[in-house]
């Protein structure tokens, strides 16, 4: 498809300021997979094999050949034959899913290693790393649903029940799964569980209808952050802030122009994600019947919450509503099973599974000062809050709850400029270019959480705080319940 590929560059330099042709070619194939999800659902749910081969074919035609992609389509594809035949081999073992674990994350680290040597050297064009970190979501998940199969159903939790698998899929099953055309390239990642209820599913026309209302709400949502993204990804950066003319600014100037930068970052990441999720609502994927007030029930397929990104008042609202399916899989099928009764200690666990998000997310320096600095932010975070939550909640029960109004504000001002300074050499991925941004806006982060530590940690202020020995402050002749506020 190289003569369409031309065309898409043509486009991009005379109407997108220049976007690279890739991420083109990722949003035209994206907007392609909404009509054929429309034939999809076409197919009977009596025919499963059809519609498994149809998602392998789609997905072979979009990726292989819109987005030119076919080393990585074979590099995949090997991936996926590869350790399915793992699975069969080691099904009965409980070391199935690790072998599986390892192997994917190994071949993975082997693309993005490649990647960023070829991209040092300028030869990279079209990358395919993106389509192997979901693929690796999946394949590890179903193989942990797979092991959990053959486990005594007290020993599983509500997530592992609902979304265990009986056996090894058949391959067509598993690839029809794994090369799941709407999501191959961006996601969302989901389990083996919900892709079976969307294949078995027959939709009526009242389902439909609320699916292709859902659908075309969430790709107006990824079109219009794709023209936030357009009109402002040169002018709003992060690659900026390394330069000398970015340290001759104000500070305040810099506050401003980082966090214009975040949202306009951020807008890329929004515009995949809700325009692919958009196609996977239009397949069927995430209903989940309906309910006893006739209202239909959505398994969260969605890979971001918008609105609790940008306005969220705490660390933790931004983190659990950010790259939703990665976080999902990092809690149930990594920190959980590490941090089961038995099996070790939070404290590993959770270092455990910070190293494996970093593995997952490759080896650029950046990626790994944005995970550290993140770590001590949200531990920091939490601190804050176990410290001054109480004592804001009764202050509120006495003087109004402007007091609380306050507090969430300025929770939310916090955390959005905790957010953009942490994700700076996310974007930048130099090490050194990185630490020159930080250094560019002062510091203020890490010398901020230092300073926390100190006053929290070492000073003990929180001691002088007054602590309430109630559950429950009296506010106008009511009660307000600290639990709920």
């Amino acid at each position: 498809m190289q003569t369409l590929n031309l065309l898409l560059e043509q486009l991009s330099t005379a109407y997108l300021g220049g976007i690279p042709v890739d991420r083109v070619a990722t949003v035209v194939a994206v907007l392609m997979s909404y009509a054929m999800a429309h034939l999809f659902r076409l197919i009977p749910a009596k025919h499963p094999y059809t519609k498994h081969m149809f998602s392998i074919m789609a997905t072979a035609f979009l990726f292989g050949a819109v987005q030119e992609q076919t080393v990585g389509l074979t590099h995949l594809t090997a991936g996926s034959l590869g350790l399915y035949l793992i699975m069969l081999a080691l099904e009965s073992s409980h070391l199935m899913p690790y072998v599986v674990f390892v192997l994917a994350m190994l071949h993975m680290s082997y693309s993005q290693i490649r990647r960023q040597l070829s991209e040092s050297s300028g030869q990279v064009v079209f990358d395919y790393t993106g389509a192997q970190m979901i693929f690796v979501i999946k394949v590890t998940s179903l193989a942990f649903c797979i092991s959990d199969g053959k486990k005594d159903a007290a020993e599983l939790s509500e997530y592992q029940k609902r979304n265990v698998i009986e056996g090894v899929p058949s391959l067509t099953e598993y690839l029809g799964y794994v090369f799941f055309f709407p999501g191959f390239a961006v996601g969302p990642a989901f389990e083996m569980a919900t892709y079976r209820r969307m294949i078995c599913f027959e939709g009526t026309p009242f389902v439909w209808a609320r699916l292709n209302i859902r659908a075309y709400k969430t790709l107006l949502a990824g079109l219009f952050w794709m023209v936030v993204y357009v009109l402002y990804g040169n002018e709003y950066t992060f690659t900026y802030m390394v330069t000398p003319s970015f340290a001759q600014l104000g500070f305040l100037h810099k506050v401003a122009y980082m966090c214009l930068s975040g949202v306009v970052t951020r807008a890329a990441y929004y515009t995949a994600w809700k325009m692919s999720e958009g196609a996977c609502a239009l397949a069927g994927l995430g209903y989940d019947g309906i309910d006893e007030k006739g209202e239909i029930r959505w398994t969260d397929i969605s890979n971001v919450h918008i609105m609790s990104v940008e306005f969220g008042s705490s660390i933790k609202e931004l983190i659990d509503s950010w790259n939703v399916g990665t976080n999902t899989w990092l809690r149930h099928h990594v920190y959980l099973r590490i941090a089961a009764p038995g099996k070790g200690s939070s404290f590993k666990a959770t270092v455990l599974t910070f190293l494996v998000s970093a593995w997952w997310h490759g080896f650029y320096p950046g990626y790994y000062l944005t995970f550290f600095l993140g770590s001590l932010a949200s531990n920091a975070a939490r601190t804050l809050r176990r410290t001054l939550h109480r004592p804001v909640v009764e202050a509120a029960a006495v003087h109004g709850p402007w007091v609380k109004q306050a507090y969430d504000i300025a929770g939310w001002m916090m955390s959005m400029y905790t957010l953009d300074f942490v994700a700076v050499p996310f974007m930048v991925l130099a090490f050194m270019p990185s630490l020159q941004a930080w250094q560019n806006n002062y510091f203020v982060l890490p010398v901020g959480l230092a300073l926390v530590y100190v006053l929290f940690n070492v000073v003990r202020i929180g001691r002088f705080i007054p602590k309430s020995n109630s559950h429950d402050v009296k506010h106008g002749g009511g009660k307000i319940s600290l639990k709920q506020a």
